[in-house]
């Protein structure tokens, strides 16, 4: 289910930089790593500091991108460099998402920020759809981010209030306490990566669609239960994005592919830098991102 390799269309940000980048110190968990907006919100991630563990189903394409990020080694908390840590994990396996959970908590204790990119995407009409291919991507796009995003919670609460849970076990850790004498800042942000079928769904669509106003609710629900823990939650509700994925859809639908004219996997990842880096006395509830010039 996961979309076809994808390059960010220019360096990340802030690699150039010297001295401590703005993330540093702070751990996150991206899906959908392997392609498209996760690779490149993965990959700016680890240019701006954080530890990154990033999540998907091909591990030559993750390993590549770590290659590529420089991020093979533990995260030198002197010069705020970041990590990317490759981990190939499908979603819709429950057990694997226990394992990664246990095992992040245990090793990083908090989790900073949670940024779901990870989906499939099949289209039908209703009569003819695929009652399978429905509850695969209810798999994909619903029910498996709900289970990580809730076996993170405790990292999640745990990094809003600038603290490791009591019982994490952080030995063998990449170092994850920022630069040389800084204090941790708490917060903790989860940042859904809808589309805007998950406002209005379009002829064909309904199985997707139905997956994206589900996660929109989640998202919604989430926010009211966790706010007062100090934890941010955000939909990205995004227009046709030039990725593998986009191209596949313009094929199918008979039209000329032009990405330059589509938002870049690179201006969402902006957009999450962003809203991390937001002071801790607002929040962002829903945006959406649509291309200046429509082509479509």
């Amino acid at each position: 289910m996961t979309t076809a390799d994808g390059e960010p269309t220019r360096p990340p940000a802030g690699r150039e930089a010297a001295g401590p980048r703005p993330l540093a110190g702070r751990v996150a968990v991206v899906t959908g790593a392997s392609s498209g907006i996760g690779r490149a919100v993965a990959a700016r991630l680890a240019a701006d500091g954080a530890t990154v563990l990033a999540l998907g189903r091909d591990q030559a394409r993750l390993d590549a991108l770590a290659k590529e990020a420089g991020a093979a080694s533990p995260t030198d908390a002197a010069s705020g460099a970041g990590a990317l840590v490759p981990v190939r994990l499908d979603l819709a396996d429950t057990a694997a998402v226990d394992r990664f959970a246990a095992d992040t908590v245990s090793r990083y204790g908090r989790v900073h920020l949670l940024v779901h990119s990870a989906g499939g995407y099949l289209t039908s009409r209703v009569e003819d759809a695929s009652v399978d291919d429905f509850d695969a991507q209810y798999a994909a796009n619903v029910r498996g981010p709900f289970v990580l995003t809730q076996r993170l919670l405790p990292a999640l609460r745990a990094a809003a209030a600038g603290r490791a849970p009591e019982a994490a076990d952080v030995s063998g850790a990449a170092d994850v306490s920022g630069p040389a004498g800084a204090a941790e800042e708490p917060g903790a942000d989860v940042i859904v990566m809808n589309s805007s079928q998950g406002v209005r769904a379009g002829a064909g669509t309904s199985q997707f669609a139905a997956t994206q106003h589900a996660m929109r609710a989640v998202a919604d629900s989430l926010r009211q239960e966790i706010n007062a823990d100090g934890i941010r939650v955000v939909t990205l509700h995004l227009g046709r994005t030039a990725t593998p994925r986009q191209e596949t859809i313009f094929l199918h639908e008979g039209r000329p592919y032009r990405p330059e004219l589509l938002i870049q996997a690179d201006d969402v990842a902006d957009l999450v830098t962003y809203l991390t880096r937001l002071p801790r006395t607002a929040e962002i509830t829903e945006l959406h991102l649509r291309p200046a010039k429509k082509s479509y």
